[in-house]
């Protein structure tokens, strides 16, 4: 029952590591592809044509050459710039390259569910998880500067459950193998951390991430900290996070000061009033553009991978996160976001914002927000 809608079993003993966006993440992937040994799931919403996506394609292409079996998965509209040379290199040394959604019903609209998780996983061994694609903006390879955003290193029984998911894609409507299955055993842990894997995809009734997400919410004591790229939320959620500050919850919203999409400013905006007057502090990211998925709340629960709080990651989108369960682990993630936040982070004056917002500035962020939504309606049919 848990499985289907999204929700997988809970593993105490996984090994986990946050990494975050720029040379930290793109190490450690480096590294694993050149590490690796049989087999590499590789399943991402965008593979720019840049620099970042030459060397990971020039590493996976020297992986399928040393017999690594490789199944790369793409975004057929997210990856749509992935050039066809590297596709015949990839596929003439063996590997298996698929694009996810192809059908279109032009040449720049494409119809049905979009696959925006970032999965990559190692040998059935390790995976990385988050919300990062293979792009400049990201690894801030070029001297681009980085978008802020994390991934998390898994090694244990949760990396079956990822698996078990690319095997599902990558199989469509076909039944798994016996060998395949046989590879979805779970095995004796030897790590620290109870975590899980959750998912949604709407078009299988798999709402993981959206449940475990409001569930925790409305469950909040203490303090919530979310950093949330795309922040567009249903009126229930909205809801939910209001009557969290109001039952005396301290509640931190963390949204990007620019953003790549500039209307997606002025919609977010258009929430400031509403949840300032219920107590919600705003803070907006400086830098860069913030493209972070992260949820911390109270004590030990953190969530974090490819779901942005709006109508596109419910219902046209599939997602994938992690669920983690561990003081230890959520404290030392808050102290790192916490650092980022004095020095890179401008909290929003409440006071200030009110008076100054004039009927003009309004109306702006009201139409930007109705835009917004219309957008993500349509896109969850047509992208």
């Amino acid at each position: 029952m848990q499985k289907q809608i999204g929700i997988f079993p809970w593993h105490n003993n996984n090994d986990l590591k946050l990494l975050k966006s720029g040379e930290p993440f793109f190490k450690e992937l480096l590294q694993q592809i050149n590490d690796a040994q049989s087999e590499i799931h590789f399943h991402v919403y965008i593979f720019e044509n840049d620099l970042t996506g030459k060397i990971f394609s020039d590493a996976l292409i020297a992986a399928a050459k040393r017999k690594v079996e490789i199944y790369l998965w793409l975004d057929a509209f997210g990856s749509a710039r992935f050039p066809v040379a590297w596709e015949k290199e990839l596929k003439e040394n063996g590997a298996i390259v698929n694009f996810f959604s192809k059908f279109k019903l032009s040449a720049k609209l494409h119809l049905g569910v979009r696959m925006h998780h970032k999965v990559f996983i190692f040998d059935r061994k390790v995976a990385l998880i988050g919300g990062i694609n293979i792009s400049d903006s990201y690894s801030g390879y070029g001297g681009k500067k980085t978008w802020l955003d994390y991934g998390i290193l898994i090694k244990g029984n949760g990396v079956v459950d990822l698996l078990r998911i690319c095997f599902k894609l990558e199989k469509g409507f076909l039944p798994l193998s016996k060998d395949k299955k046989r590879q979805l055993q779970y095995s004796k842990e030897t790590g620290s951390f109870k975590s899980r894997i959750l998912q949604n995809h709407w078009s299988k009734a798999k709402f993981g991430i959206s449940r475990q997400y409001r569930q925790n919410i409305r469950n909040a004591q203490k303090e919530i900290l979310i950093l949330a790229s795309y922040f567009l939320p249903s009126p229930a959620l909205k809801r939910l996070i209001k009557k969290a500050a109001w039952r005396g919850v301290k509640v931190r919203l963390v949204f990007g000061g620019i953003s790549d999409i500039g209307t997606m400013k002025y919609a977010t905006q258009y929430f400031y009033s509403d949840l300032f007057k219920a107590g919600v502090e705003i803070w907006e990211w400086q830098p860069s553009v913030l493209h972070a998925k992260l949820a911390l709340i109270d004590d030990e629960w953190v969530c974090l991978g490819s779901y942005n709080l709006n109508y596109l990651s419910d219902f046209g989108s599939t997602e994938c996160n992690i669920e983690i369960r561990n003081k230890e682990f959520l404290e030392s993630c808050i102290d790192e976001i916490n650092q980022d936040l004095q020095k890179n982070a401008l909290k929003i004056n409440h006071l200030l914002f009110l008076r100054k917002i004039n009927l003009f500035q309004s109306f702006r962020n009201y139409l930007a927000y109705r835009t917004m939504i219309f957008s993500m309606k349509l896109l969850s049919f047509f992208k």
